[in-house]
């Protein structure tokens, strides 16, 4: 049937031809030892000797064969069927010469086929696993020979042990019981890597094995006992184990992990199993040892053997533990792409600071690491934090603790004044700017750090005056708002040599005062250092109090739209206006966009703000007749806003709602936008597709590359007022505004430049050829009556 099986499928490889001609072969030799063993005829036992060890041979052929042939993966030759195959021919040379010699157990053919167990059991080692476990390989081996001898001891005690009673303790049963622990291991070998991976050809390989084993067994002990007529049954289970372990390793090869069906341990599923069966079989050995009244010292042997092995497997167990403890502690502890320790390990040293001495802590972050991101790749990203806690470490005193506490964001717990604080924080500086260099491409992006030094009460921290809550992972994450304390901390400061200087209390007020200090650091410039005092202290308190606020305002509605008119400097004709939103609190006064603007998108406020712009822009550009009049209406639209799902669909109900025309309104987005990837990205393609006029803002300082254009969607480009206020003094910043010019002649983009605010600026402007401006010298942001007012003053646009 199987070489039926093979001759006739049409995908049927060489191998499972090859496979199937050995097939036929030992099933000839099975049907001819049958007829041999039932005659019982001159000559029988040797030809069944030999048949089954050229079984063997053949067998063992065609595995280390297909051995040399590439394997999956990797393409590379199969080593374990390799070795796996050389122990089948050896075994069967063994058995060759065992026919040709004629003598009885043991013989130097026995001695031959004793050498291929080693050798299976390294093959056997060296069979991949589908998954691999926490333990090596080799503690498989250690488990099966455990296994092996304690299964020994009871089929010595029941099958072998009357076989020497009354006889010499000789080499013969020293044979028969290394034999015995061979033939157990390797099948155990087998039942344990089919436990422990679950694949159903190395069933296939362990049932052979375990056929393999009773003939051997049965044979030898016939061979030591004389027993007559000979078990001919016995080479048959040879001569059919042969081609069945074959078969399994041939087809067996290790599976993808999410293939696997069992979500338990697989190498527990080993060890409890080895564990339970050995212990028990040890305990019934030493019963029966105990009650027996005959003194077998192969079984005492092998008892020892089996408490050797246990205890060594014991002691592997504690090793195995005690490393898997260290990598659970040092996963715990350190931040596993810099090695660094983590803000697990910031906080247990904050709550451990010695009493009586100053501290400080740094808290660092990466200016321009998200360019690296979005232009090189996180590959590069990830490198580069590498590169700057490697700088990190070399740049901070000996004792003082550096710690990764998020993204890009790193903490240094320093021993010393602020003052210490502050220069080894311009060493830190320094030593970010150096990383940059030490990662390929990251040079083309800039690179730099900015830091906040927060003083900290060691005293008070020892005294608990506020103890560690439940929100600590919120005060360690400097970069988000400070929830996790109020404006107030401050106000347990102590002195230091600058009366300005606050001193912080507490683990969560360090993170959070020095947080607030980066912010500082950023909002003015970033690369630099800024020391948390009462004027970051007063900062911290109106972020804190803005956000209050607009979230009130947010609920109440509060935002409202101006319009600020773009004029055709051409014509000296209004064609659109920027809708620009305004913020008058009854407790905080007129706060101006660029601040609320801000923490609305840190807050994630924006999202909701922004919609509020839009449906106000609508309504007050449908009622005063804005769109009527031909006018293009800008919104702004942040880019938090565009990561948004769903957006591109918000903008459309939005006009369809109100009656607005889709070509006059305009999606005005930040510079920062042309790097964006991923939804972003996508939600400006459909608001393009849609038909919506797409506007790049504060263009030529920061991002501005002719490959970005080409990338996303871009309809105008609106130079950046800070260009423009340097247009008449900055010949560089001309340069730049030409070139941008020429850049959309390129791409076929108009151009608005911003911040037009004297005549001198409107005459160079209109002089370089620009087409559209922007500022305080062509109108101020105004309501919607008053721009549909200044436009029928100057002319209607046209549509």
């Amino acid at each position: 049937m199987l070489w039926g099986a093979v001759t006739t499928n049409p995908s049927t490889t060489v191998r499972d031809v090859a496979f199937g001609a050995v097939a036929f072969v030992a099933v000839a030799c099975a049907a001819a030892l049958t007829v041999a063993g039932i005659t019982q005829g001159i000559g029988a036992r040797p030809l069944a000797t030999g048949l089954t060890g050229m079984v063997a041979l053949l067998c063992g052929s065609l595995l280390a064969w297909n051995g040399t042939r590439p394997g999956p993966p990797d393409g590379e030759p199969v080593r374990y069927r390799q070795i796996l195959g050389a122990a089948l021919m050896l075994w069967g040379t063994g058995q060759i010469v065992n026919a040709l010699s004629g003598q009885g157990f043991p013989t130097i053919g026995d001695s031959v086929a004793f050498v291929a167990a080693p050798l299976g059991v390294w093959g056997l080692l060296s069979v991949p696993r589908a998954v691999p476990g926490r333990h090596p390989a080799w503690r498989l081996g250690l488990d099966s020979v455990l296994l092996g001898v304690t299964v020994a001891l009871p089929a010595w005690h029941f099958a072998f042990a009357q076989v020497f009673t009354g006889r010499p303790f000789d080499a013969d049963a020293v044979m028969a019981a290394l034999v015995l622990i061979a033939d157990l291991t390797v099948i155990c070998f087998a039942t344990l890597a089919y436990v422990r991976d679950l694949d159903r050809n190395l069933l296939v390989a362990a049932i052979g094995a375990g056929l393999y084993t009773v003939g051997d067994l049965v044979t030898m002990r016939a061979g030591l006992a004389g027993t007559d007529p000979w078990p001919w049954w016995a080479s048959l289970l040879w001569c059919l184990a042969w081609p069945v372990i074959v078969y399994g390793l041939l087809r067996y090869e290790p599976r993808p992990p999410d293939e696997l069906r069992a979500p338990v341990d697989p190498d527990a599923r080993g060890v409890i199993i080895t564990t339970t069966v050995s212990l028990v079989l040890l305990v019934v050995s030493l019963a029966a040892l105990l009650v027996d009244d005959h003194t077998d010292r192969i079984a005492l042997v092998l008892v020892m053997i089996a408490v050797v092995v246990f205890g060594g497997r014991e002691m592997l167990n504690t090793r195995i533990r005690s490393a898997l403890l260290r990598r659970l502690n040092e996963e715990a502890t350190a931040d596993p792409l810099t090695g660094l320790a983590n803000r697990r390990v910031l906080q247990a040293q904050m709550a451990r600071l010695q009493q009586g001495e100053p501290w400080c802590l740094l808290t660092v972050d990466l200016d321009g690491f998200k360019d690296v991101n979005d232009l090189l790749g996180h590959a590069t990203g990830d490198k580069l934090l590498v590169a700057v806690a490697h700088r990190l470490a070399a740049a901070v005193p000996p004792k003082a603790l550096v710690s990764r506490i998020g993204g890009d964001e790193f903490a240094v717990l320093l021993p010393g004044s602020i003052q210490v604080g502050t220069q080894v924080g311009q060493t830190i500086v320094t030593a970010v700017r150096q990383s940059a260099a030490d990662v390929e491409g990251v040079t083309r992006v800039e690179v730099s750090a900015s830091i906040g030094v927060a003083a900290v009460d060691a005293k008070a921290l020892i005294e608990g005056a506020v103890p560690l809550g439940d929100h600590q992972d919120q005060a360690l994450s400097p970069a988000d708002p400070d929830e996790s304390d109020g404006p107030d901390d401050s106000e347990d400061a102590g002195e230091q040599t600058d009366p300005s200087v606050q001193t912080v209390v507490d683990p969560l007020g360090a993170l959070s005062a020095s947080g607030a200090a980066l912010r500082v650091a950023k909002a003015t410039g970033r690369n630099r250092v800024e020391v948390y005092n009462s004027t970051v202290a007063r900062i911290r308190q109106r972020r804190l109090r803005v956000e209050e606020r607009l979230r009130t305002a947010v609920e109440t509605r509060a935002i409202t739209v101006q319009f600020q008119p773009i004029v055709d400097l051409r014509r000296g004709v209004v064609t659109s206006a920027e809708a620009l939103a305004r913020w008058t609190d009854p407790q905080l006064g007129r706060v101006g966009p660029d601040e609320f603007i801000t923490v609305a998108e840190q807050t994630g406020l924006v999202v909701d703000i922004g919609e509020q712009i839009m449906e106000a822009t609508l309504s007050s550009a449908v009622k005063e007749g804005l769109f009527d009049r031909g006018l293009r209406i800008n919104c702004n639209v942040s880019p938090v806003q565009l990561r948004v799902p769903g957006f591109h669909q918000v903008v459309q109900e939005a006009l369809t709602a109100h009656g607005a025309p889709r070509e006059q309104f305009v999606i005005e987005v930040t510079e920062q936008v042309l790097v964006e990837e991923g939804q972003a990205a996508q939600t400006l393609h459909r608001l393009a597709a849609l038909g919506f006029t797409i506007a790049i803002d504060d263009f030529g300082t920061g991002y501005s590359a002719l490959g970005y254009l080409q990338r996303l969607p871009a309809d105008i480009l609106k130079i950046d007022r800070a260009l423009t206020s340097s247009l008449v003094s900055e010949p560089r910043s001309r340069a730049i505004t030409r070139a941008v010019l020429d850049l959309s002649r390129t791409v076929g983009v108009s151009v608005v430049v911003e911040g037009v605010e004297t005549s001198q600026v409107d005459d160079l402007v209109r002089r370089m050829g620009v087409g559209f401006g922007q500022g305080l010298h062509y109108g101020h942001a105004m309501s919607a009556s008053d721009l549909a007012a200044m436009t029928d003053r100057l002319g209607r646009s046209g549509p």
